[in-house]
């Protein structure tokens, strides 16, 4: 009876001689019923009452979203999208943009459309202004990346280095006791990096024990040489370092030995470029198979063969086998540790490419402290160039690398967050020339989810 005697008082109100003021309160108090009417399962007067407003205002962000959720009850989902689109464009509120976003996100969920679903999802993130609507959009985004046959992960860095065309810290070579110096284009130069990359994934089928994925990536980076390196080496162009690769892949999992862990075997063809000219082409085969040991452990080995042609020179073309191991141990609370070995023999008619390489690394991840979630990696390898007969003694490199992440979680734009990355990497050869160090510090856009 209340509500009936309000909606007269509503009607009066938005009648020609009712005053705009009035109006306006007036429609701000039916919106309070509505939603009252709509907590209380009274479907009826929370469509009279929008109805009424949305006459009088269309573009009303509150009365958009009850006529939303009124239709997405009544399994209306194209128009319940389109009112909760509406609701989000006119929202002045982040209340309201984070309730239509939310909103939109579970209407296109419900007819499938998983992609459009986690990008309002992103939209709520960025409107989300309390922890808990922080977390409720990350475990929505989860439970549709579950449902959703396709993955798309994008990611972004910018960072300055002193080496962005790993070059040499010398470009003086002995050769029988003699001094020689190389072309200075070879020699490291200072700079910027940015880089852009997509990677996509696609389901093309699942059961129980099995599943099959199609993958691709796409990846570029520029550079842009800083004010030093004209002088270093004269003619050289920020082009010429220009990196792009295309990647496709088909990879199918199952679980052969259900008392043991997952079985991979995975297909790969690729095509890089370099400097705006075509540089290798590749395909690999990958198998991996991952030992349970508890919950929170796992043993995890690979085997890979890799056959590359290199479109510059055909000298440098290659065939790899590969074998990895690693132990991967989840402390809880983000916290954890891997670490693994690497050893693999490459094949080829140049000597600079030819050799056999170890390695080993380490990654800790520590877990949330404060705002930030930092990890670091410590890598090393020993290489030896077996065909190596240029100088005496042959040639061996030894490389030390330490990257340190930094995750900033109280930072986000659409449910991306900045990551700093400091990278240190030193090789060290028995051949001047081929001494390397590498110094940078960079931002890193990832998804938080």
């Amino acid at each position: 009876m209340k509500q009936f005697l309000f909606f007269l008082l509503l009607s009066w109100a938005m009648a020609p001689g009712a005053s705009l003021a009035d109006t306006v309160v007036s429609l701000d108090q039916a919106n309070d019923l509505a939603q009252q009417a709509l907590a209380q399962n009274d479907f009826a007067a929370a469509d009279q009452l929008t109805s009424a407003v949305l006459a009088q205002r269309p573009s009303d962000a509150r009365a958009l979203i009850v006529r939303a959720i009124l239709l997405r009850n009544a399994r209306q989902f194209d128009e319940a999208r389109r009112a909760a689109s509406s609701a989000w464009e006119n929202a002045e509120t982040k209340a309201a943009r984070y309730d239509a976003a939310i909103l939109a996100a579970d209407i296109n969920n419900l007819q499938g459309r998983y992609t459009r679903a986690q990008f309002w999802l992103r939209r709520a993130d960025q409107a989300a202004f309390l922890p808990e609507q922080k977390q409720l959009v990350a475990q929505s985004y989860a439970a549709v990346r579950q449902r959703n046959p396709l993955q798309v992960n994008l990611r972004f860095s910018l960072k300055p280095s002193n080496n962005v065309n790993n070059g040499a810290e010398t470009t003086v070579i002995d050769i029988g006791g003699l001094p020689f110096r190389l072309d200075g284009s070879g020699q490291q130069l200072g700079g910027w990096e940015g880089s852009a990359g997509v990677s996509l994934g696609y389901r093309l089928h699942q059961e129980d024990q099995s599943r099959t994925d199609l993958l691709g990536d796409i990846y570029f980076r520029k550079v842009w040489l800083d004010d030093d390196a004209s002088t270093l080496a004269p003619g050289v162009r920020d082009s010429d370092f220009d990196y792009g690769a295309v990647v496709t892949a088909i990879r199918h999992q199952r679980i052969i030995w259900p008392t043991i862990g997952k079985s991979a075997i995975t297909g790969v063809v690729g095509q890089s470029w370099y400097g705006g000219d075509a540089l290798a082409r590749w395909t690999e085969l990958q198998l991996g198979q991952t030992v349970q040991r508890s919950a929170t452990s796992a043993l995890q080995f690979g085997l890979q063969t890799r056959f590359e042609n290199r479109l510059d020179d055909s000298i440098n073309d290659s065939r790899t086998i590969g074998l990895s191991t690693e132990f991967v141990k989840d402390l809880g609370n983000g916290r954890g540790f891997r670490l693994g070995a690497t050893v693999k023999d490459i094949r080829s008619e140049s000597a600079t490419v030819d050799g056999v390489s170890h390695g080993v690394s380490g990654t800790w991840s520590m877990g949330r402290i404060g705002s930030f979630v930092p990890s670091a990696t410590l890598a090393a390898e020993n290489r030896d160039y077996q065909k190596w007969a240029t100088t005496p003694g042959g040639r061996t490199d030894k490389t030390l690398s330490l990257q340190v992440n930094t995750v900033w979680t109280e930072k986000s734009f659409y449910g991306f967050v900045p990551q700093a990355t400091f990278t240190v990497r030193r090789t060290w050869s028995n051949v001047d020339i081929y001494d390397r160090n590498e110094y940078s510090l960079g931002l890193t856009a990832v998804s938080r989810f």
